[in-house]
């Protein structure tokens, strides 16, 4: 008997096996976990522990005053922002320096008040202002006599080198002497402004013992009075072979002749034969 042949039917499922689920599965949760992981090192990187914070900001407020510093040193003022006190310093403009570690993702707040550059950490709480900042100011006065200090002691070098201070006839003793009179004056002219009454008539007996040594030895060894101009034709700045932009104080400033020092800087009030004079 002939049979008909059977109608296929439906296609069975085939279903897997227990071992390639098990697979599925250990693939998902490796995604899930190498996800997980991500996120936990990008909160880790925005929200850093706090002792490592406290150190942060120590350490970047530190360079922010050495790039204030620099930037004075190099052009006689301090940068207006973050981004001149990078140039000032060669630090990386957009570098991690400059952050607050404390602020969210905020950088350190650099200010210009009267008394010279003002840099702030928002502190603990994040905000500006409070009574737990962190701040540090620069102050202009003493960057201004530093820089004043720098370019004088140059200046004195070229003068101990010619001949209003110095002459051929001069033994190694004598011009040493020269040498110690004249730091002796310039020293008790710069520590003046700090001192106290007493010590300023200290200062005073041994500005004035040394100062008439210069004059004795500028006798003995006839040496040749100063010029009475800084500047010009004839003025000691030509006379030394040097520029006449040099005659300018840390500030700008036109320096002043001073008989005993060829030349003196007018100090932070801008004023001539005040107490701040060097």
């Amino acid at each position: 008997m002939n049979r008909s042949p059977r109608s296929p039917g439906p296609r069975a499922t085939r279903r897997p096996r227990a071992s390639e689920r098990g697979f599925a599965l250990l693939v998902l949760l490796g995604i899930v976990g190498m996800g997980s992981l991500t996120i936990v090192l990008a909160v880790q990187r925005v929200s850093l522990p706090w002792s490592v914070r406290a150190t942060t900001v120590d350490q970047n407020l530190a360079t922010a005053q050495s790039a204030a510093r620099i930037g004075f040193r190099r052009n006689g003022a301090f940068p207006t922002n973050l981004n001149l006190a990078a140039t000032a310093g060669g630090l990386e403009t957009q570098g991690a320096w400059r952050r607050d570690p404390w602020g969210a993702a905020q950088d350190l707040d650099w200010a210009i008040i009267g008394t010279g550059v003002r840099v702030r950490s928002r502190g603990t709480d994040g905000v500006l202002g409070n009574a737990d900042d962190e701040q540090f100011v620069v102050g202009t006065e003493t960057q201004l006599r530093g820089r004043q200090r720098a370019r004088l002691r140059l200046l004195r070098a070229q003068l101990l080198r010619s001949p209003y201070r110095f002459s051929a006839g001069m033994s190694a003793a004598v011009r040493a002497q020269m040498i110690t009179a004249m730091r002796t004056v310039a020293i008790g002219r710069r520590q003046w402004l700090t001192a106290d009454a007493a010590t300023r008539v200290t200062l005073t007996t041994q500005s004035n013992a040394a100062a008439a040594t210069i004059t004795a030895l500028c006798a003995t060894y006839g040496l040749p009075p100063l010029p009475a101009s800084l500047t010009g034709a004839g003025g000691l700045m030509q006379m030394l072979g040097t520029s006449d932009a040099r005659a300018v104080d840390g500030a700008g400033a036109a320096m002043r002749t001073d008989p005993n020092l060829g030349m003196a800087a007018r100090g932070a009030d801008g004023t001539g034969g005040t107490d701040d004079d060097m």
